[in-house]
Order: C-alpha cells, then structure tokens, then sequence
C-alpha cells in the first residue's frame, strides 16, 4: 500500500471540514470560493464558544491544543483545497518555515497557520478577507 502524500493527507482534511460543518454546524461546504464565507462563520462560531474570563473557564474545558490542531487542519485544508482548485499548487512543507503550506511557482501559502491565528485573535484574521486577498495575488504571500 502506498503512503500517502501531504497533498493527499491534505485532501482528506478538507474533506473532513466538510463532514465536520454539515455535523455540527448544518452547513453544506461544495468546494466553492464563496463556501469560504461560510468556513469563517464556522470559526467566529468556535471563538465564540470558547470559555472566556476565569468564571467561564472554572466551569467549561477550553479545547485542548490538539483539538485546536485538527480544527486548523480541517478548515485550513479546506481552505487550501479551494484555492488550490481554483489557482493551481501543490500540497508541501516549507523547510524555511517549517510549516504546511500550499506552493505556486516560488510563492507560499499557509491556510492552517491563519486559521490558527483566527481562531486565536478572532475577528481581525478574517478568514473570508483572507481569502480574497488570496485571489486577487498572482501568487499567495502568507
């Protein structure tokens, strides 16, 4: 059997993203670039489910860093996946960076690294406007 490749490993979470927001949010993901509106609802939602002050972590589990991790994954790689539909590029890590991204030509992206910091700084890492950005680049730059 072969191994599978990033690109492959990469697919496979988008696909999960999809199951993951038709599970827990009812929202249907179809690959599109408008979807990605949808996948920044699904992160405002998450940050804002996320116990906040010292009353709210006393009674809630903030999600553990490994959940934290496979989110990014999921949305990220979904992320990734429309763009690269759209544009072109390949699944790779970046040894500079050490980090998952998407290559074009000489340039990077990486999805699971903004959703992280999304989920992390809430609303001023947009994901829809990141998105955008994206598209409108010749080549991805962050």
């Amino acid at each position: 059997m072969e191994t599978p490749t990033i690109g492959d490993m990469m697919i496979a979470y988008a696909e999960d993203a999809v199951n993951f927001a038709r599970h827990n949010f009812g929202v249907s993901l179809d690959y599109s670039n408008e979807s990605i509106r949808q996948i920044e609802a699904i992160a405002e939602k998450l940050v804002q489910a996320r116990p906040k002050g010292i009353v709210g972590k006393l009674f809630r589990r903030a999600p553990s860093e490994e959940d934290v991790q496979k989110v990014c994954k999921m949305l990220g790689g979904y992320i990734g996946e429309v763009h690269r539909r759209a544009k072109g590029g390949e699944w790779a890590l970046n040894q500079e960076h050490q980090a998952l991204g998407l290559r074009r030509a000489d340039s990077w992206i990486f999805p699971t690294a903004k959703v992280h910091k999304r989920l992390s700084n809430g609303a001023e890492d947009n994901l829809w406007v990141y998105f955008n950005v994206l598209l409108e680049e010749p080549h991805g730059t962050e």
